[in-house]
């Protein structure tokens, strides 16, 4: 039996915040919403805080939940801690902590993406998700089709890559294009330049 996959499930994503300029460091922003539509109807909305002060960094999800054969809204509140970590080529990145409990224990993985987990949020792993990507027959995975299909992957990353070399070494994103469309590094250069 196939397992679900993240693009079927509702998520809420550092992304969404990072272009929503909420995680400027030091900063608090309330009453906050992110609703979910199908065909122009909302389907789902759900209200945030954020804390960026670097003594507490949260995000504090507050949402109504219905369960199957109830009629009452339930009140979910509750934090997910923030943490700001120092990337390789400067600057810093943000990345939630799991806040779910597994077998007892407290999950705390730092993701980029948080999954809608029964009536909580929380990491992929911890909401049993797989990418749909591995979910594609195998014998579409191997020689032509999966030369192909990285072909298209790497065109399609290659429109956000804004700097291709940082201090003479290729960006992690413009690495990835790079990778996908098979050329490889010597030194600091690529062999190939991406025409």
């Amino acid at each position: 039996m196939s397992r679900d996959t993240t693009d079927n499930a509702r998520s809420f994503s550092i992304f969404f915040l990072n272009k929503h300029k909420k995680l400027v460091p030091d900063c608090s922003y309330f009453n906050n919403d992110v609703i979910w539509s199908r065909d122009g109807s909302e389907v789902a909305r759900i209200s945030y805080n954020i804390s960026t002060l670097s003594s507490d960094s949260y995000i504090y999800l507050s949402y109504r939940i219905r369960r199957w054969g109830e009629e009452d809204w339930q009140p979910i509140n509750y934090k997910v801690p923030l943490e700001q970590i120092p990337c390789h080529f400067g600057g810093k990145r943000w990345f939630f902590r799991c806040p779910l409990v597994r077998k007892g224990q407290k999950c705390d993985r730092r993701v980029a993406i948080l999954y809608n987990v029964g009536d909580y949020f929380g990491c992929r792993k911890c909401a049993n998700l797989t990418y749909e990507s591995c979910q594609e027959s195998k014998k579409f995975r191997g020689f032509p089709w999966k030369s192909l299909s990285d072909s298209f992957k790497a065109d399609d990353l290659y429109k956000n890559v804004k700097v291709e070399y940082y201090n003479g070494k290729p960006t992690r994103k413009y690495k990835r294009c790079l990778d996908l469309w098979g050329y490889e590094l010597e030194g600091s250069n690529a062999d190939k330049q991406h025409g």
